[in-house]
């Protein structure tokens, strides 16, 4: 099994690291050696080509990280070349630190019972799974093989909705809603693609079609590409719950922008202190921005954080249980403040536009309501991202 390491000792080694190389520093200014190449310096010295080589990455005066100790010279080999140092006239005095940080790094070996090598295969695991570049080229690959797999793809998900209290007696929550794709692509095989809007809970009790009165889904033209994908008239699960784009009518493959609104009326029964708002990640997409108005009614009794889960029905679990599907440090979180004025999004160059797009269009004033945002980059396929309002 390989050997984990702990925060802190990526710490001890980033520290016995800066050791070496600021020890190193001075010896490898040593009029001896100086601006030497390695063959020439292993020649001087009668030590490998490959140690003096290794020896380099000592040089320079940036501090250095804990993965520089699998970049040197192992133990033995720091020890020949200061050895070989003195042997060729350098003073004991000038090798001192040098010596003291070598043997620093041969005590933190004896520590961790690791060989150098074994140090090196430690920290590529501890950095394949922190290392933020390392992950994103993880969920890169992710990507690339889902999207080959479904013949689908989108360069970004986005999804917007603000929610206010109902004026109307029959209902307690009023919703308008605008979700769709950017970019997004489709094989010649490939099925349909959905247009959802985001599914809600409360106390983790999954919020039905029977407590909703959805008006149906409007394609929003001035935002979506040409030709116009067609809409399919089938109803999924529940009438107005989802569209249908059927994207015969454009070429195989390229790339297409399709947007739908929506006005609901909710009549949730047993309103809890914890709610919770998923968009679920139906389709690979490079970015997803889901963005979650509350009218300051709302947002001033709740606070609102967000998470992103394995989608499943582990999302009915009690929360106590929710640790085991959560996926961790990859959502960002953001509170848009009031209006739609920080709505921007590198996602989606009109982002704002569709944003204030939606309040105008059913006549709702932006600013009575605090934008919140989550969002995220090549998230994993099939996972579920949540913006939680809990009540104070």
């Amino acid at each position: 099994m390989p050997d984990i390491l702990t925060d802190r000792t990526i710490a001890e080694a980033s520290r016995i690291a800066q050791g070496l190389r600021q020890s190193f520093a001075g010896v490898l200014q040593l009029p001896l050696i100086r601006d030497q190449r390695a063959s020439v310096l292993a020649r001087t010295l009668g030590v490998g080509r490959m140690t003096c080589q290794r020896i380099a990455k000592l040089a320079g005066d940036q501090k250095p990280s804990a993965d520089l100790l699998a970049e040197v010279p192992g133990i033995n080999g720091l020890r020949d070349f200061l050895s070989a140092l003195e042997k060729a006239g350098a003073s004991s005095q000038d090798l001192t630190e040098a010596n003291a940080a070598v043997g620093a790094f041969a005590k933190f070996l004896d520590d961790l019972g690791l060989s150098q090598t074994k140090l090196a295969e430690a920290l590529s695991l501890y950095y394949d799974a922190t290392d933020p570049e390392r992950l994103r080229a993880r969920r890169e690959h992710l990507f690339d093989a889902a999207a080959t797999v479904t013949g689908q793809s989108a360069g970004a998900t986005i999804s917007m909705m603000a929610l206010r209290p109902s004026l109307e007696k029959a209902f307690n929550i009023e919703q308008i809603a605008v979700r769709g794709y950017v970019g997004m692509r489709a094989s010649g095989s490939a099925m349909p693609i959905r247009l959802p809007i985001n599914m809600a809970y409360s106390d983790y009790r999954n919020v039905t079609s029977d407590e909703a009165a959805r008006e149906p889904q409007e394609l929003i033209e001035s935002f979506c590409s040409r030709p116009l994908p067609s809409i399919d008239s089938r109803v999924i699960k529940a009438e107005h719950l989802a569209h249908i784009i059927n994207p015969e009518h454009i070429p195989t493959g390229e790339p297409f922008d399709c947007f739908a609104k929506q006005h609901s009326q909710w009549n949730i029964k047993d309103m809890g202190n914890h709610k919770a708002v998923w968009l679920y990640v139906d389709y690979p997409t490079r970015y997803c921005t889901f963005d979650l108005y509350v009218h300051r009614n709302i947002e001033s009794l709740n606070t609102v954080s967000a998470d992103c889960h394995l989608w499943g029905t582990s999302l009915l679990a009690p929360p106590e249980d929710l640790w085991m599907t959560r996926f961790s440090d990859q959502l960002g979180f953001t509170v848009l403040g009031p209006g739609t004025s920080k709505a921007d999004s590198v996602a989606y160059a009109r982002n704002q536009e569709l944003s204030q797009y939606m309040f105008d269009h059913y006549d709702w004033d932006a600013d009575e309501f605090v934008g919140f945002r989550c969002e995220m980059e090549l998230p994993i396929w099939r996972s579920g991202m949540c913006l939680v309002l809990e009540e104070h």
